[in-house]
């Protein structure tokens, strides 16, 4: 069995980070590592990450200055995907935020896509009747920097919303329509997944393309990996391929327990009900979650730790 290669994408939080790590550290895992450029991390900081791992290799990649919604997103995807790729050969890739962690022991992540070594784990959401989202694709986003978080508050939305409008307006008046042009499907995921080998390969052989074709896209971080798999007739190794609209009782088939419905997302506490709400999520088979902070929940820090021991499901 080869090994497995976590991909994490950070910019801060580094205790929280920190403990992920710990949580992934497993002879059978090598750990990747992007902590976006604008981001402060000093020598110390990586000494102290380095100092996590005793069984993995915990490889630090080139580093992007990340702008949500901008290709950042993506060049700093491309990087961990690239950096892995060349790295070794692994059974599968796990793209997980830094504020990620795992609901299950690693012996039975590891077990579970044994089970399923040529299956892709997407969480798969419509831009069908979607204006907004359809018009991501449709039309340019010509500075990938300006976005609903480039000025903090109200008026950096506002600000946004009229410059996105603008910017539509313009390009219908010019009669721009992407879609038809590079033959683009409204086809969404969730930006967290876990993909077989073969398709971090297709991945970094097509980046040419796809920086070609999403480049001027707004949040295309979410397009352009089902967009490939779409294009390459490949849907139908989807673990799950039913929709979600982020309402509890939908299914989410990166096999991520992400609460959408009290937050956005909600960011689990010591409450009770919070851990009630992980256990149950463990039980329906979720083998991660987010967003976590640990320095504020010691309680459910101990709970995952509990649940991620070794030998423990």
């Amino acid at each position: 069995m080869k090994k497995h290669a976590y991909l994490i994408m950070a910019h801060g939080s580094y205790e929280q980070l920190g403990f992920l790590i710990s949580l992934l550290d497993h002879e059978k895992n090598d750990i990747f590592l992007h902590i976006d450029k604008k981001s402060s991390f000093s020598k110390l900081d990586q000494q102290i990450l380095q100092e996590k791992v005793k069984k993995s290799q915990l490889i630090f990649v080139p580093r992007v200055a990340v702008y949500w919604g901008g290709y950042s997103q993506i060049e700093a995807e491309m990087s961990l995907f690239r950096t892995a790729s060349q790295h070794g050969d692994y059974c599968f890739y796990h793209l997980l935020s830094g504020i990620d962690l795992p609901l299950q022991s690693q012996e039975t992540i590891h077990s579970f896509f044994e089970q399923h070594l040529d299956k892709v784990f997407l969480t798969m959401m419509t831009l069908e009747g979607d204006k907004e989202n359809i018009d991501r694709l449709k039309y340019y986003h010509l500075f990938g920097r300006l976005t609903p978080r480039t000025f903090p508050g109200v008026f950096g939305k506002a600000f946004f919303k009229i410059y996105r409008k603008t910017e539509v307006v313009i390009q219908k008046l010019l009669r721009i329509d992407r879609l038809k042009r590079d033959n683009l499907t409204p086809i969404k995921a969730a930006q967290w997944g876990s993909f077989p080998q073969d398709i971090i390969k297709l991945v970094v052989s097509s980046e040419k393309q796809i920086e070609q074709t999403f480049k001027y896209s707004f949040l295309a971080d979410e397009v352009f990996i089902p967009h490939l798999i779409h294009q390459k007739g490949l849907l139908g190794r989807l673990y799950d391929d039913s929709l979600s609209y982020n309402r509890k009782e939908d299914f989410q088939g990166n096999l991520r327990y992400i609460n959408w419905w009290d937050g956005n997302p909600y960011t689990w506490t010591d409450k009770v009900e919070d851990s009630n709400t992980l256990d149950e999520a463990r039980m329906l088979g979720y083998l991660f979650s987010r967003k976590f902070n640990v320095l504020s929940s010691p309680k459910l820090k101990a709970k995952v730790l509990e649940w991620t021991a070794s030998g423990n499901t």
